[in-house]
């Protein structure tokens, strides 16, 4: 059986799932995206399902930035209830922060360069508009903090 939520998600995780999933618009203007449940946030969503009893309300698109998610159940009483749904929302931001370093830190190792560049790259790849979905320093603020804790970590194994 196929079911849907409806995630309210910042502007830029959901470009980022579009680009990831190959997410389409539907005709009625909401934007959404196929699961597969092998993948990360399939098995996520596998995870947060659970057996509810009663008929929930459906949730329906309110505004530009929310995403609606298709995945495939067999059992038909599981369902995500819609006070897991924000953190939901929240571990996808995770999943966002984690590609974009895992991206980032891949090159940004091989070549030592600014990793400035490297995150406007990651950006433009995933149709992420800089300072208008996700402002800049707040991206690049992302992989700063990432590598303030290596480094923290590694002063702490040889103190």
């Amino acid at each position: 059986m196929i079911k849907r939520i409806v995630v309210e998600l910042p502007v830029h995780v959901k470009k980022y799932f579009m680009f990831e999933f190959d997410g389409y618009q539907k005709k009625n203007g909401t934007d959404q995206i196929h699961v597969d449940k092998h993948s990360d946030l399939g098995e996520l969503i596998h995870l947060l399902s659970q057996p509810i009893l009663y008929t929930q309300k459906p949730v329906v698109s309110s505004g530009k930035s929310t995403l609606s998610i298709e995945y495939y159940t067999h059992v038909q009483a599981l369902d995500i209830s819609h006070q897991k749904l924000p953190q939901l929302a929240k571990y996808m931001e995770k999943m966002f922060r984690r590609s974009l370093i895992n991206e980032v830190q891949g090159t940004y190792e091989l070549v030592g360069c600014d990793y400035g560049p490297l995150v406007s790259r990651f950006l433009e790849k995933r149709g992420i508009i800089r300072d208008v979905d996700i402002d800049y320093q707040t991206a690049r603020k992302i992989f700063r903090d990432h590598i303030a804790k290596k480094v923290r970590k590694s002063a702490k194994m040889y103190a």
